[in-house]
C-alpha cells in the first residue's frame, strides 16, 4: 500500500508520515504548495512539481484555510481513484466557521447561535438586540485568532469598527459559559481516537494549546462521543477534529477542524496520535482494496453483519423496548439520529431518516 499525505511540511504530517512507514510499504509528504490541478470536459489530473502525480492508494490532505480552493480541487480530481477520508466538499465548509453551521443545522448537530451579516452596519444593529455576552469571530480564523469577546454593544461596536479597517467580514455567536474549558476529539470513522480537555489561561476565553490552554487527559461520555461522530458525519470527513463546549446538561460543537495539530494532545494525554492517524489511515485503505478487488471480480460487496438475523430476548421495561448493544454497532445509528419507525403487528423495522 502507497500513501502520501499533502501537506504545507507541518510537525504533525511529518510525524503521520513517519508512523505510516510501519503500515504502509511507502509513505510520503508532498507538498501542497506545489500542487496544480488541471480540470478539463474530459476529465480532471493533479499535477506535483509539473509532472502528473504519482498513483497512491491513500492520499490523505491536511492544510489551513487559504488552500481550501486547492483541498477541494485534488479531492474532487481524485475521488474513486484511491482513499481518502475527507470529501472534497469538506474543505468548503470546514475551513470557514458560518459555511459549518450548513451541514451541522441539517444534521440536526447542536451549535451555538450564529449570525452573518452583510455588512458592518447590519452588524452593529443586530448588537442592540442580542443578549450578552457574544463571540465576534472572523470566519476563517484558526488556532484562536480571530475570537473576540464583547460584553456590551459599545465594546461590540468597537470590535467591528476595527475589523473593518482591515476588511474582515465577521460573525456574531452565542456566548455559551464553560468556565474557559473544551474538548478537543479526533474522531476516526465511527471511532474516537483521542480526546482531551483544554483549559484556557487566566483572563482568557480561548482554550486552544495555541492561545496558551492546557490540555488534559479526559474521559468522555458516550453521548460526546456520539455528538462527536455526527458532527464529522455531517461534515464527510472521517478523520478530523471536532471541538466541543460543555455547558451543564447541554453540549455544543464549536469548530471542526480538518488539520488538526497532534503534538499538543499527544502530550496532553501521553499517547502517540500520529501513529493512530496512521493506523487508522492503513486500515480504511486495506478496506478500500479489498472492496475494489470484489468490485472488480464481481463480487458482492455487502457487509454479512449488514443483513445478520439476531435471535435474542426481548427485553421492555416502562413499555420501553431495549435492544441488545450489538444492534447498535451493526445498524451504525447514534444517539438522536432522526428515524423512521415502521410498525405492524408482533414486527418494528427502524430506518434512518
Amino acid at each position: 500500500m502507497k500513501l502520501a499525505v499533502i501537506s504545507l511540511g507541518g510537525k504533525s504530517s511529518i510525524e503521520i508520515v513517519k508512523y505510516a512507514k510501519e503500515y504502509f510499504d511507502e509513505a510520503e509528504n508532498i507538498d501542497l504548495r506545489k500542487i496544480a490541478v488541471n480540470i478539463t470536459p474530459q476529465g480532471s489530473k493533479v499535477f506535483y512539481e509539473a509532472q502528473p502525480l504519482k498513483e497512491y492508494d491513500c492520499i490523505y490532505i491536511r492544510g489551513s484555510f487559504r488552500y481550501a480552493l486547492s483541498q477541494k480541487a485534488i479531492t474532487h480530481a481524485l475521488e474513486g481513484k484511491c482513499y481518502m477520508p475527507i470529501s472534497s466538499d469538506a474543505f468548503i465548509y470546514a475551513h470557514d466557521k458560518f459555511l459549518t453551521t450548513i451541514p451541522l443545522e441539517k444534521n440536526k448537530v447542536e451549535f451555538p447561535g450564529t449570525y452573518l451579516c452583510s455588512t458592518t452596519e447590519e452588524s452593529k444593529k443586530l448588537l442592540e438586540r442580542v443578549n450578552y455576552p457574544i463571540i465576534i469571530k472572523i470566519p476563517s480564523g484558526t488556532q484562536g485568532k480571530g475570537v473576540l469577546f464583547a460584553d456590551s454593544p459599545e465594546s461590540g461596536k468597537s470590535i467591528l469598527d476595527t475589523l473593518e479597517i482591515f476588511n474582515q467580514s465577521n460573525l456574531i455567536q452565542e456566548y455559551i459559559e464553560t468556565n474557559g474549558t473544551d474538548l478537543r476529539i479526533i474522531v476516526g470513522g465511527e471511532k474516537v481516537l483521542a480526546s482531551m480537555k483544554r483549559k484556557a489561561p487566566l483572563q482568557e476565553i480561548r482554550a486552544n494549546i495555541h492561545s496558551g490552554g492546557m490540555g488534559e487527559k479526559v474521559e468522555i461520555t458516550e453521548d460526546i462521543r456520539d455528538l462527536a461522530i455526527r458532527a464529522s458525519q455531517a461534515i464527510k470527513a472521517e478523520l478530523c477534529a471536532i471541538d466541543i463546549l460543555q455547558a451543564g446538561i447541554r453540549n455544543y460543537v464549536l469548530e471542526i477542524n480538518l488539520s488538526p495539530g497532534l503534538d499538543g494532545i499527544s502530550n496532553a494525554i501521553g499517547k502517540r496520535v500520529a501513529e493512530d492517524v496512521a493506523k487508522f489511515l492503513a486500515k480504511k485503505t486495506k478496506e478500500y482494496l479489498e472492496k475494489k478487488e470484489k468490485i472488480k471480480a464481481g463480487e458482492s460487496t455487502e457487509d454479512p453483519e449488514e443483513r445478520r438475523e439476531i435471535i435474542t430476548n426481548l427485553k421492555i421495561k416502562e413499555g420501553v423496548i431495549k435492544l441488545p448493544q450489538v444492534v447498535t454497532k451493526l445498524t451504525g445509528l447514534l444517539n438522536n439520529d432522526e428515524v423512521n419507525i415502521i410498525t405492524k403487528k408482533g414486527k418494528v423495522i427502524i430506518k434512518k431518516s
